[in-house]
């Protein structure tokens, strides 16, 4: 486990936003159960490139405090960070101090490696969970877990039992859950001119016409076979004729 040196400085009470951001610092607090709460400023440029290498995987922060008689050093991990929300830049931090000779709960970040078979005929890798829980002592703490994806075939998944852990490591969330899982995304279009889709939808579209259609010509053909023959005489004439 890669460790990284962060200096900070005690403070006392609340610091003065706009002075510290001026200096290029930012309030933060480290606590933990051998630590009271303490407020510490840190540099905006530490942080931040401390910041950079959780994408990396889980850091183990060697923390330096400096300040009225303080000089000693403090196993952490960032705990939480807080952004502004227009500028996207670090505003405040929270450490947690980590005891080196008790377990802890961590969380770990997964990476995929190689291509799946199944995205390579189409389908897509789809990734649930993207870090899971541990319980370790920071000196067993794994940075990273990967998983090899290459053998997923459309509707396969891997779960959390699926990864192999180091000794003394003990995984706290669920086994079951899926992290990664490749499925076929089939996006359907609407039936184009000349297919069957097509037709079908033509002709219950044109149902309502052909009803009335029907009806007209069936209407006309009664009206035609109760009406008499132009030019024809009544029954009752032709009869009387006969007599005579």
């Amino acid at each position: 486990m890669e460790k990284v040196v962060l200096d900070a400085a005690s403070r006392e009470g609340k610091a003065e936003g706009r002075k510290m951001k001026k200096d290029g610092k930012i309030p933060a607090v480290v606590y933990g159960k051998e630590t009271k709460s303490m407020p510490i400023e840190i540099k905006i440029r530490d942080i931040e490139k401390t910041v950079k290498h959780l994408s990396e995987g889980t850091l183990l922060i060697t923390l330096k405090l400096t300040g009225k008689g303080m000089n000693e050093e403090k196993i952490v991990v960032i705990q939480e960070v807080q952004r502004d929300p227009k500028t996207d830049e670090i505003i405040h931090a929270d450490f947690k101090q980590i005891s080196e000779k008790e377990k802890s709960i961590f969380k770990v970040p997964v990476f995929s490696t190689g291509l799946s078979e199944g995205v390579k005929i189409g389908g897509v890798l789809e990734f649930i969970t993207r870090e899971i829980q541990v319980r370790c002592l920071p000196k067993d703490l794994p940075q990273k877990f990967e998983m090899d994806v290459t053998s997923l075939m459309i509707g396969n998944d891997f779960t959390v039992e699926d990864i192999k852990v180091p000794e003394g490591v003990e995984i706290m969330t669920g086994k079951d859950k899926v992290v990664f899982t490749v499925v076929s995304h089939k996006i359907e279009e609407e039936p184009k001119p000349g297919e069957a889709g097509a037709v079908e939808a033509t002709a219950e579209t044109a149902q309502p016409e052909l009803i009335k259609k029907e009806r007209a010509t069936e209407e006309g053909a009664e009206g035609e076979a109760a009406a008499p023959a132009k030019g024809a005489a009544p029954a009752k004439e032709e009869k009387k004729e006969k007599k005579k």
